[in-house]
């Protein structure tokens, strides 16, 4: 369970080598200050954010991928819902510092404390303060030459080091919304998440987040 709830937190954990390998060019100093301010920028500016997500494990324990795919909406500055949709549905909610954690068992209120923390990395970094100013992961910038940023972020934090070797997000250049997730596990294991269908900025009904 614990798994389960890093994985799918650190994502919207999302709302992030070589100087010239496969994610582009490294962006340091100055130009990655300024790349940084305008991430944070034009994650501040959001007032909602949904979209759809299909998640994909590969494992040596698996013959085939494991594919799940749901929705994710964002409302500012404190909302968040996680809703697996198939092959099980399954739904978190983080709202002004509570959490429900819905299956087909039931609603549990506060499920743990640990649920709570993530969620609300998660919640920081769709607004931007993640990437200014995060003590448990440190993060190198990409460019390519289409212009899609790459942030790949090493854990630091010793909970999360016990899963996660990296993880590799690659955001829009122009809307700077991440498009794919890459988790990669310290066993080698990866779980790869993209995103469709985004949409910036519209009505979201309160009772989304109850």
């Amino acid at each position: 369970m614990k798994k389960n709830v890093i994985l799918f937190l650190i994502i919207l954990a999302a709302y992030a080598t070589h100087a010239q390998g496969s994610h582009g060019t490294e962006v340091t100093g100055d130009q990655r200050s300024t790349l940084v301010s305008a991430i944070e920028k034009a994650h501040k500016q959001l007032t909602s954010l949904s979209a759809n997500f299909t998640q994909e494990k590969t494992s040596s324990l698996f013959t085939d991928k494991v594919v799940q795919k749901g929705k994710l909406m964002y409302k500012s500055p404190k909302q968040l819902r996680w809703e697996y949709t198939s092959p099980k549905a399954m739904t978190v909610i983080f709202s002004n510092g509570k959490v429900l954690l819905k299956t087909d068992k039931g609603t549990t209120a506060n499920p743990n404390k640990m649920l709570s923390e993530m969620g609300n990395m998660i919640i920081n970094t769709i607004n931007g303060t993640f990437l200014k100013d995060n003590p448990d992961f440190s993060a190198r910038y990409y460019k390519d030459k289409s212009g899609h940023i790459t942030a790949v972020l090493t854990p630091v934090n010793k909970r999360i080091k016990n899963y996660y070797k990296n993880i590799t997000i690659t955001l829009n250049g122009s809307s700077h919304l991440a498009e794919k997730v890459v988790l990669t596990e310290v066993n080698g294991d990866a779980t790869t998440i993209s995103f469709t269908d985004k949409k910036t900025n519209a009505t979201l009904s309160d009772t989304l987040f109850k």
